[in-house]
Parts: structure tokens; sequence; C-alpha cells
């Protein structure tokens, strides 16, 4: 079993993007053909491969139409699953790019975070059909501007990356908003949004006060008489025309910088550090016991749901397992992100809610796939360490559901802790609900287990709670190659 794939792409008259047994195959239009093979054989776009920043591309040109083959991306995401120093690496990226295709003779000709997916913490360039040869000395008289000097594609990146981050840092709309605006922000919307204080602020008045108090004032267009002759722009030093575009790529790396949202830590990004409910020997206990499962098992990929700041994420990885980390809590998304990509770990991070998972979007709703699908049958094992009270208590979804639901995201194993009704942490989310959930115990998370998995180690903590890795049974068991009967 595989994730689910989108259907083919149909927005760029270049070339399509389509999902076929496993394989990404990108059909490309014959008016692009030339350019992308001219693209592909440069030794930029060699350099930005071997780098891990361009997505690779082995060149299939036996058919009647030019086709790539592009290595499937284990689990994508999208910028509405993304953390803000996701958003950034992903800005980052980009420019880079952008800057560095110049020497070379190309540039980007669209800006927007949908071109970029994450392998573990780093970021990387899917869409080759994005490249453009740049022509250095070209006159447009009907932009009336030196076009040669001029990026394209400013505008979709200030309205797609520039004002998310910073209407996220002012105003506090969530980046996943960008789930709804696939061409992001205009500096109009955001401008009526903003007090005139923000309006007058640094961060906002270049990209959202300024233009639109210049297209409030522009006057309409007058009647050009036919005979009248076009003014041509002048002509700019190929030099000269580059270095104005590098100066305004840098320009916008330190503006998005600047952008980036400061939220103070939440409950949850701060949890290790304020714990009460585990003295220092619990919690090293509990670490000590998923350690030896995790090295006894010995996934090839985890997926740790609940998964914080991060910690049983690094311990997983750091013993040789690909990690996908779910986080509902933006600071601690955050936080997690960041440790790993410092830390060089195979970490992938995605901000989303188990309980309120992302939707399918776009088009027929076939654009970008619902989330569960992207995760279902990926992962030797699952860990949800100190999360299925939260599920049955503030979601109020039953124990059979939930034990369904990591049947269907597990291959093999699956790691619980069983959260008692006496733990302050449960009687603290109870709230009066005695009479649906004030008689839980163990025994009814085992019979939720019943034709889905059976206890394979159960560890006792001395603070009450309990430990249990558990394995995938049932009429069927998903192994990583196959299903096989049990």
């Amino acid at each position: 079993m595989t994730a689910v794939s989108p259907h083919a792409t149909f927005r760029d008259p270049a070339g399509s993007l389509h999902f076929e047994d496993g394989l990404v195959l990108r059909r490309v239009a014959a008016c692009a053909r030339a350019e992308a093979l001219d693209l592909l054989a440069t030794p930029f776009c060699q350099a930005m491969q071997q780098r891990g920043d361009l997505i690779h591309a082995e060149v299939d040109d036996s058919g009647r139409q030019l086709c790539l083959r592009h290595p499937m991306v284990p689990i994508p995401t999208y910028p509405w699953e993304w953390t803000p120093s996701q958003w950034l690496a992903a800005a980052d990226l980009t420019l880079t790019l952008c800057e560095e295709s110049l020497a070379a003779g190309w540039i980007l000709k669209d800006a927007t975070p949908l071109n970029i997916l994450f392998i573990g913490p780093r970021p990387i360039f899917v869409d080759i059909l994005s490249f453009e040869r740049r022509d250095p000395v070209s006159h447009d008289p009907a932009r009336h501007a030196a076009r040669s000097s001029i990026w394209l594609a400013y505008g979709q990146y200030i309205r797609t990356f520039l004002l998310p981050l910073l209407m996220d840092r002012l105003l506090h709309w969530p980046l996943s908003l960008s789930l709804f605006r696939r061409d992001g922000y205009e500096p109009a919307e955001c401008f009526a949004a903003l007090p005139w204080r923000s309006r007058l602020s640094p961060a906002a008045f270049w990209p959202i006060a300024l233009p639109t108090l210049l297209d409030r004032r522009k006057p309409s267009a007058a009647p050009q008489s036919q005979n009248a002759p076009q003014k041509r722009s002048p002509a700019l030093d190929p030099e000269a025309a580059t270095h104005i575009l590098l100066r305004t790529l840098r320009g916008l790396r330190r503006r998005t910088r600047r952008a980036a949202p400061r939220f103070a830590a939440s409950d949850w990004s701060n949890y290790q550090q304020t714990l009460t409910h585990y003295t220092p020997s619990q919690g090293q206990q509990k670490l000590d016991w998923v350690r030896r499962v995790l090295q006894s098992t010995q996934p090839a990929r985890v997926l740790d749901i609940g998964a914080n700041t991060g910690e049983f994420s690094a311990l997983a990885a750091s013993l040789g397992a690909e990690v996908v980390a779910l986080e509902r809590d933006q600071a601690a998304a955050d936080r997690l992100f960041q440790m790993a990509r410092q830390r060089k770990l195979s970490i992938q991070t995605i901000h989303a809610d188990l309980a309120r998972p992302t939707p399918a979007v776009g088009w027929l709703n076939s654009e970008s796939t619902a989330l569960l699908p992207r995760l279902e049958a990926q992962f030797d094992l699952v860990l949800m360490l100190a999360v299925i009270h939260h599920l049955l208590l503030m979601e109020q979804v039953p124990l059979p559901d939930i034990l369904a639901l990591c049947h269907r995201l597990t291959r093999r194993h699956l790691v619980v802790e069983w959260v008692p009704v006496e733990d302050p942490m449960f009687q603290g989310l109870l709230r009066g609900r005695d009479a649906l959930y004030g008689s839980l115990t163990e025994a009814d998370l085992i019979d939720a287990c019943n034709g889905l998995f059976r206890v394979v180690d159960r560890q006792p903590l001395d603070n009450g709670r309990v430990l249990l890795l558990l394995e995938q049974t049932g009429a069927q068991r998903i192994d990583s190659n196959r299903i096989e009967e049990c």
C-alpha cells in the first residue's frame, strides 16, 4: 500500500506532473522541450541536484513527448502544514536558487512555496520547469522598463512568502490559512486589516502600505493614439542589470527574515522543562524503555504523533530511523524543526492535528491530497506517547477508533503510553465527564486492540503510567514489501 498521490497537474503550460505506479513523471510540452534539456545539461543544474537543493530528473526522450522521471518524495507536505522556520527555509532556498541561476544565464519565472517539498529537515525545489533563460539586455516597450533588471516573480514572492509570514507576526494570521490562498495575500487586504501604527512600521510600510497607497493614487490610463510613437526603455548594461537583480534578491532575503513571527513559548514548547508528572528518574525510565524498543524492532521509518519538541523523534533518528514528527502546537513544532535542522537529523516536521487532519484541496479536491492518505501504511513503528488521553478527553474519539487509525498508519508496531484516570493530567482534562471516561482502565485499551494488535511488551512506570509495545495482528498485517496473512 502506498500513499495516495494527487492527480496530474495542469496549471503550467510548459508541462504537467503525473503519478503512476509509485513514479513521478513530468511530461514536458513541445514549447518547453529545448529549454528543459538545455537546463538539465548546465553545470548549475547538476550542482544544485548534487547538493540536494533541486530534484533529480532522469530524461526519457524515447517517446513522442519528453518525459522527466523524478524520485518520489516519501511524505510530501504543503505550506499550510509548515512551521514558520520551515517557511523561512523554503523562502531562503527559493532566493538562493534564483541568485545562483543568474550567473548561469537563467532565472526563476515563478516563486511560490508550492515549488518546495521537505525531505527530513531539508527543503528541496521540485519544479524544474520554473527556470527559464534570462536575456540580460531584453527591452520591453509595453512595460516601460528594462525587463532585464526586473524579477517577474517578485510580486508572487511578496504575496506567497513575505506577506503570510508578516501577517502571522503582526496579526497572528495562521500560516495554515495558505490552504485557502493559493496566490497569497494582496497588500491592499493586509493594509485594510492593520491599524495605522502597524501600517507605518518599518516591517509593513514597504511591502504593504507603500504599494497600497501608490495604487490608490494611480491615475486612470489615458487613451493613447494609435499613431503616437511608443517609448522604448533604455538598455541596461548586462552587468548592471544583474547587479540590480542581486540587490533586489538580497533585500528580499533580509525582509523575509525580519518578517518571521516572534511568538512566545507555549505550554507545549516548554513541556519537557515544566512537566511535573514525571520525576527525572521516571523520565529516564521511559526514555530507556523506548530506546530498547527501537533497538529491538529496528524500524526503518517512524511516525511520532504528538512529538512535542522532538525528544523521542531525535532518539529514533539517532538510531537510524527516518522520522516523521506530527505536532499540532506551532511553537513546539517550530522548535522541533530547528533542532532537527541544527543536528542534521532525519526528522520531517508536520504542523498538523491528527484529530483534524489536513483535507484534500484544490480543483476537484484533487490537487493536494489529504494528510492521512499520505501517512497511511508508511511506517514500521508509530509512537503515541501521552497522546491517547488527549484524543479521548479533548476530541472525544472512542478508543476503538483511535486504535483502528493506528492500525492503518503502521505496518507493524505501535508504542502507546497509557495514562490512568488517577493521573493529574487525565484529571485536568476530564472536566466533569466522569460518567463517560472516569472508569476507563488499561483493560479497555487492550479490548480495543482486539483483532488489530497484540501486546508484545509492557513497562509500568513509577508514576502509574504504562508503556506498551503492540504488534499488528488481524486478518492482514501490512509489511514493508507485501501484504501477508497472519
